[in-house]
């Protein structure tokens, strides 16, 4: 029976509190820079309370950034809380920037590593789609077999 992988952020909001989407430009995309995605957290949309705190129900967007600040981080929301407090709105994104940027920060410089040498990429894709094309003929070929098609 399969089981549900699920993650400790079943839902994240795009940075203007609603869905996140690519489409409506209120996601974080990983090929962002560093200054893009501050940009991006300072436009996110919070309260005009003071008091930083994690209640989903009643401020969904404050959660949302204190939920991407522990995922980055590695904590528990309640961690995070705890060390912004009366912080305000400025110390939360400033911490949810720092976390994120942070956590990207090897990706993105391993991504700048393979955009300086597309001909290694292209050479993976390449060995990846042939070994995908092995593995399906020898899956066709046992359907085949099991279905009496010979052909």
């Amino acid at each position: 029976m399969p089981d549900a992988l699920l993650s400790a952020a079943p839902l994240l909001l795009g940075t203007d509190g609603t869905k996140m989407s690519k489409s409506r430009g209120n996601a974080i995309a990983l090929a962002a820079s560093a200054d893009e995605t501050a940009r991006l957290i300072r436009g996110a949309k919070t309260d005009a309370e003071r008091y930083i705190s994690y209640d989903p129900e009643r401020r969904p967007e404050v959660s949302n950034l204190v939920l991407l600040a522990a995922l980055a981080l590695g904590r528990s929301p309640q961690d995070v809380v705890s060390d912004l407090g009366t912080g305000g709105a400025m110390a939360l994104k400033d911490t949810v920037t720092t976390a994120v940027n942070e956590l990207l920060a090897p990706v993105r410089a391993r991504r700048a590593e393979y955009a300086r040498d597309p001909g290694y990429v292209r050479q993976v894709l390449r060995d990846g789609n042939e070994r995908a094309d092995a593995i399906a003929a020898a899956t066709l070929d046992e359907v085949r077999a099991a279905m009496g098609m010979h052909y």
